[in-house]
């Protein structure tokens, strides 16, 4: 039979403090000095209720909610919130200034691995009606909100481990613990980069294949210090479990459209008249795909040169 979990000082104090929180917020009237010690302080003394009532008062007004002392008669002091110094005023954005505000943040509301986005969105509906009544900037399209999704996002955010059932390419489901460390998007998909205790370097895991997740509420886990989610994001081809060097030759009038979408992947070189973009693959067929739809032609290794020829001799017989 499992223990009882046992409650420290500091989890009484904890419990306390919440409960006064809840007490003022919701009380009508203003709560009598004898009200708060009967209701919350039974078991103290008058000098000690004093002085534990003034330290959580302290507490209180560190989290944004101060507690003060509204009016004294019969000899018994009245407790209450200060209301402006506790709670913002309501605002409204001029139309000029909400749109502004729409541009500034369009790119994260749209941005999958942005894993505040719902937050930020319904901060924004509140600063501003025109966000509320009128949802602009709609959710991520391509990516499925999942409980195993839901999960990560929470994980990332509150620094937590996770427990995970993850189904690889070939169908076979393995349970294993994650640290993760941050999320990228890569043509309609999202990926996590995570590290676990078994494994000396991070790993890349596709969203789609969790087949669960659950967040472990107390193994906190710390991004690596120095650690860049944007080091890790990959191109199509270069997914997979080990990684061999492809040569492509750039034409003269692709060389910007090519080096923007490589986004810094791999190194450009002139050789003889020729630009070459030597880089990392992979899928040496989806690096031959990859090629066709850029208007670059492979040049080594053969295999890839190889894959690159049976998908245009592939497009070919079908027009014929």
């Amino acid at each position: 039979m499992a223990g009882r979990m046992r409650v420290t000082k500091d989890d009484e104090r904890a419990r306390r403090i919440c409960s006064l929180a809840l007490e003022f917020m919701n009380s009508r009237t203003p709560l009598t000095s004898s009200e708060v010690a009967r209701g919350f302080y039974p078991d103290l003394s008058p000098d000690s209720f004093r002085k534990s009532f003034s330290r959580d008062r302290a507490v209180l007004a560190a989290c944004g909610l101060r507690v003060v002392e509204l009016s004294r008669g019969g000899g018994e002091a009245s407790w209450g919130i200060d209301e402006r110094s506790s709670y913002a005023e309501g605002i409204e954005l001029e139309p000029r200034d909400a749109a502004a505000l729409e541009i500034s943040c369009q790119a994260l509301l749209a941005d999958p691995t942005f894993p505040l986005a719902e937050d930020l969105r319904l901060a924004l509906a509140k600063v501003a009606r025109t966000f509320a009544d009128v949802p602009a900037l709609s959710a991520p399209s391509g990516v499925r909100e999942t409980p195993a999704l839901a999960s990560i996002r929470r994980a990332l955010v509150e620094g937590l481990c996770i427990d995970v059932a993850y189904v690889d390419a070939r169908g076979t489901v393995s349970r294993r613990r994650l640290a993760p460390y941050g999320l990228f998007g890569l043509r309609g998909s999202l990926y996590l980069v995570a590290g676990a205790p078994e494994e000396k370097t991070p790993r890349t895991y596709r969203l789609d294949r969790f087949a669960e997740a659950e967040v472990v509420e107390d193994a906190p886990c710390a991004v690596p210090e120095g650690f860049s989610v944007l080091d890790w994001k990959r191109l199509p081809f270069q997914l997979g479990p080990s990684l061999q060097e492809a040569v492509f030759e750039v034409p003269e009038g692709r060389c910007d459209a090519v080096c923007e979408a490589a986004q810094g992947q791999g190194s450009f070189a002139r050789e003889g008249g020729a630009v070459l973009w030597t880089v990392g693959a992979c899928d040496l067929d989806a690096a031959a795909s990859w090629a066709i739809s850029q208007g670059i032609v492979p040049v080594a290794p053969a295999e890839l040169v190889g894959a690159w020829e049976h998908i245009l001799k592939g497009a070919i017989g079908d027009e014929s």
